[in-house]
């Protein structure tokens, strides 16, 4: 019965004393519990008492466990921030190559246009010279047989 009243004493004693640390967050709140841990340690062994013993070393277990959880969280928090990070940084570099692309694929695209200009106004050349010359062999045939029927009247004169 004693054992009983004294358990509850320091039980009670450091529930009250781990209160405030509630309201500071988880990592005081396992700070806490590690005191809590040796507290009853100390008690238990002051008391003669090995079921406080057995409590404090559980309480000292789930605390470094808790702790360890804490930790792991923190860390795969970091890893998310820069997964996220490195995933936003790949978008960027994508749309950049997608920009470049764009821009070489329009120059591209312009230089072709300009060379299907450039052979359009050489075949219109091509068209326009070979016309100055289809009018000029026809006018040079008009002048031989002008000057052919010319001839031909002269001698019918002579």
């Amino acid at each position: 019965m004693i054992r009983r009243i004294q358990r509850a004493a320091v039980d009670a004693s450091l529930k009250a004393a781990k209160l405030p640390a509630k309201f500071l967050g988880e990592e005081a709140e396992i700070a806490a519990d590690r005191v809590d841990a040796e507290v009853r340690d100390a008690a238990g062994r002051l008391l003669f008492d090995a079921d406080l013993r057995d409590d404090a070393r559980r309480r000292r277990v789930a605390a470094r466990e808790r702790g360890e959880a804490l930790r792991l969280r923190a860390e795969a928090q970091e890893e998310k921030i820069e997964a996220r990070q490195e995933a936003s940084q790949r978008k960027s570099n994508v749309r950049q190559a997608e920009v470049k692309r764009e821009e070489r694929i329009g120059k591209e695209s312009k230089r072709e246009r300009l060379e299907a200009l450039d052979r359009k106004a050489e075949a219109l050349d091509r068209k326009a010279d070979a016309a100055s010359a289809r009018d000029e062999a026809l006018r040079l045939r008009r002048a031989a047989t002008e000057a052919k029927a010319q001839r031909k009247e002269r001698a019918k004169k002579v």
